[in-house]
């Protein structure tokens, strides 16, 4: 679908001479960033380790608990999915490296996101888009799941891991048209499998090697544990939206939130300028989205998470729980 009318104003109501300012990357800051996820981290983990060595468990849990809600924002919903776009650093070569780093800390192939994801800004939920697919509606046990230990996904992503570590690729559907027999993408692919899981694996046996048992929860599982906020946020980028070729303001959502989820989430809650200009860093897309809002309109903008929640139960993403009727005797 081409996009018309609200399309290219989108695009064009932001003059060049704006967007060049917007485009700036600015090394101290994403340097800073950086940096200050890194402490947090270290922070809270350190200071659940102190508490578990000394007994104290339940303040244990108060570091711990944000440290894994926050571990899933590394990965590509989240600064891994910014560190892609090359838009963190002004050099491809930092941006790359903690891309590729934190893929495999969240168990991530990024061979795969590598191919996928410029389909995806090309062709937003069309059919042939690798991220379009619209998510089943989550039930209470995939929601349990979601607020302690995500099983399901954990399985999933380690057998998607090791078969394309054996180099087993889907031959047919969108795996097949983006990783076709042969093709330097598949070849990526799998090389990708490869070292994810093999660093996986390498870290999983030190920690049990060294009687480092916590850490397993703390690295090796922090991915899937309390991804609850980091799922809803990245559903909610397109859910119950279509494609509208280039007119992204109705085929993304904005949501406004706080400044620490902003933080964690790499303001990839500024979807719609995101997809307009996926050049723009996203330590600058707060600023874009003033300017942008004052000169298109934002059909799908949400104010706060919990109105985000909302629109998205609206839209179907939270299986009803089924009441049961009784017939009427008489």
């Amino acid at each position: 679908m081409t996009g018309t009318g609200p399309a290219r104003s989108g695009m064009h109501q932001i003059s060049q001479e704006e967007l060049a300012e917007f485009k700036n990357r600015r090394d101290a800051v994403a340097t800073v960033h950086v940096l200050l996820r890194v402490l947090i981290h270290a922070g809270l983990v350190l200071a659940a380790l102190h508490f578990l060595a000394t007994g104290h468990h339940a303040l244990a849990a108060l570091f711990l608990l944000p440290h894994l809600a926050a571990f899933s924002f590394l990965g590509w919903a989240g600064i891994g999915h910014e560190l892609f776009h090359n838009t963190v650093f002004s050099r491809r070569a930092p941006n790359q490296l903690l891309f590729r780093l934190f893929s495999v800390l969240t168990w991530s192939n990024y061979g795969y996101f590598q191919v996928s994801h410029p389909h995806h800004h090309r062709l937003t939920l069309a059919p042939q888009d690798p991220e379009g697919l619209r998510p089943p509606p989550l039930g209470a046990f995939t929601l349990l799941q979601l607020f302690t230990v995500d099983v399901a996904s954990l399985y999933r992503r380690v057998r998607v891991l090791m078969l394309n570590a054996f180099g087993k690729v889907p031959e047919t559907g969108i795996g097949g048209a983006l990783f076709p027999r042969g093709s330097a993408a598949r070849a990526q692919l799998c090389a990708g499998a490869r070292i994810v899981l093999g660093s996986q694996l390498a870290l999983l046996a030190v920690f049990v090697a060294t009687g480092a048992w916590w850490m397993i929860l703390i690295v090796t599982l922090a991915p899937f544990c309390l991804t609850f906020f980091n799922r809803t946020l990245a559903v909610a980028q397109h859910f119950g939206l279509q494609d509208s070729g280039r007119n992204y303001a109705d085929s993304c959502r904005t949501v406004l939130l706080d400044p620490v989820t902003a933080f964690f989430y790499a303001n990839m809650n500024y979807h719609v300028e995101h997809h307009y200009f996926p050049n723009v860093p996203y330590y600058n897309l707060d600023r874009l989205h003033r300017l942008l809002a004052s000169r298109i309109p934002l059909p799908h903008l949400e104010r706060g998470y919990l109105a985000t929640l909302r629109e998205l139960a609206r839209q179907g993403l939270f299986l009803r729980a089924r009441t049961s009727h009784v017939a009427d005797p008489k």
